[in-house]
């Protein structure tokens, strides 16, 4: 084999357990009522309404990905826990909007509790609701 080939597949190799190491030490959360404290960036990400119309988001980039815990099922139902969850929509009151716009594109530290989504302008799989946002110094 071309020795292009045995880095490229060596680089592949070493990518693949590198995500599946990450995914395995992920820090594991439950939804609300549980209060998590999560740390990443603030950002407004490109989403997509229901009827296919272009929109921002504000959302939590984590600094690490999380795995949060499948919610209580009814019998015979199943859910599933989300794994490697980078990405989170925040659900904002007005306040939090105030804070999340001074804040955009700096680190820091929700406080808040975690809710799966629900509909189509929910545009993660899994959202978080603030308490706080605090800039990490």
């Amino acid at each position: 084999m071309p020795r292009t080939c045995l880095t490229l597949t060596a680089l592949a190799f070493t990518l693949a357990t590198s995500l599946a190491t990450s995914l395995a030490n992920a820090t594991t959360y439950s939804y609300e009522p549980a209060v998590v404290t999560l740390q990443g960036t603030l950002l407004s990400s490109p989403g997509e309404t229901p009827d296919g119309e272009k929109l921002t988001f504000p959302s939590l980039r984590l600094n690490k990905p999380i795995t949060v815990q499948a919610p209580p099922t009814a019998p015979g139902a199943e859910a599933e826990a989300e794994k490697g969850v980078v990405l989170l929509h925040m659900a904002l009151n007005a306040k939090n909007m105030a804070t999340f716009k001074a804040l955009k594109g700096q680190q820091v530290k929700v406080v808040g509790t975690l809710f799966h989504a629900d509909n189509g302008h929910h545009q993660t799989n899994v959202l978080v609701s603030p308490v706080s946002i605090e800039r990490v110094k």
